[in-house]
């Protein structure tokens, strides 16, 4: 049996495919513009809920709920107690007792040990025992504030006795002249005050020195001399370290320095005056120390 012949077969054909999707040309503007319209809504929404928080706060506090305690305002600090000062009793102290101002002073605080006496009277010493005496014024200590260290002293005199009108202008103190204290002072001492005669002016000092010039130039009321501090005698012809330029002079003409002459070696006691600036043989100007003599002696000479 023999196989009949296949008869001719159609080309093959697959099998038709689907048609691929495609999105309209307009669909992605529109969901750009709907996200970014709903992102600038929900902000715009935030801001305004942050907003009315803002503004339902009290001024100056912030708009979440604190936890701090507000803390209580400050007392305002008492105003401090002025510290009394004698002044502010002296005037009730004249005329009374002795006792009674003691009483009134260690009531304000000061110690009893501070408070002392004197006579209204410089010729008259302190007294003894100031009880049953009466109180004029209050010479020192009227100045400061009371405490357990001011010191007070009060003047007194007898009872039944009238204070005097002055009794409150004491007598001042003398002049160095009329107490002579002059005051001796070393070498180094002494040029240190003539370094500066300004802060001693009419102070007394007793100084020692040489003449070095007393003629018609100087007059008969000044001369010029080597000065010093320390009491010195000459040696090889001169004065040696005894070598402060100063100008001797009266403050007063009476004659004491008439009688001295170029070469002695003198103690003098002299205040302190203002410098002077003199012409010197060859045109200059200098300026020197000068001294008002009270009192001068020669005890030696180099010549």
């Amino acid at each position: 049996m023999t196989t009949p012949p296949i008869p001719p077969q159609p080309p093959y054909m697959p099998a038709p495919q689907p048609e691929p999707r495609t999105r309209p040309a307009w669909l992605i503007p529109v969901i750009a513009t709907t996200v970014v319209v709903g992102l600038t809504a929900a902000t715009a929404g935030y801001l305004l809920a942050s907003g009315n928080k803002t503004d339902n706060a009290a001024p100056g506090t912030s708009a979440s709920p604190s936890s701090a305690i507000t803390p209580d305002p400050p007392k305002p600090s008492p105003t401090p107690t002025p510290t009394p000062k004698v002044m502010s009793i002296a005037l009730g102290l004249k005329n009374s007792p002795y006792e009674s101002a003691v009483e009134k002073l260690t009531a304000a605080g000061i110690a009893k040990e501070n408070i002392s006496w004197v006579s209204v009277f410089s010729d008259q010493p302190k007294p003894a025992d100031p009880s049953g005496m009466t109180v004029c014024f209050i010479p020192k200590g009227t100045d400061d504030p009371i405490s357990p260290v001011t010191k007070v002293e009060l003047s007194l005199i007898e009872k039944g006795s009238t204070c005097p009108d002055n009794h409150n202008k004491p007598k001042p103190k003398p002049s160095c002249t009329e107490s002579g204290e002059y005051k001796k002072v070393s070498d180094r001492e002494f040029k240190q005050m003539t370094r500066n005669t300004v802060g001693s002016i009419m102070s007394c000092y007793v100084i020692y020195g040489e003449i070095v010039q007393a003629d018609s130039a100087t007059g008969t009321t000044s001369v010029r001399a080597n000065t010093c501090g320390e009491k010195k005698y000459p040696k090889y012809g001169f004065l040696s370290d005894c070598d402060t330029n100063s100008i001797l002079t009266e403050l007063v003409p009476s004659g004491k320095l008439n009688g001295v002459v170029k070469g002695d070696i003198f103690e003098a006691k002299v205040q302190v005056g203002l410098d002077t600036t003199y012409q010197t043989t060859l045109g200059g100007s200098m300026t020197a120390p000068t001294f008002y003599v009270q009192e001068i002696k020669t005890y030696a000479s180099s010549d």
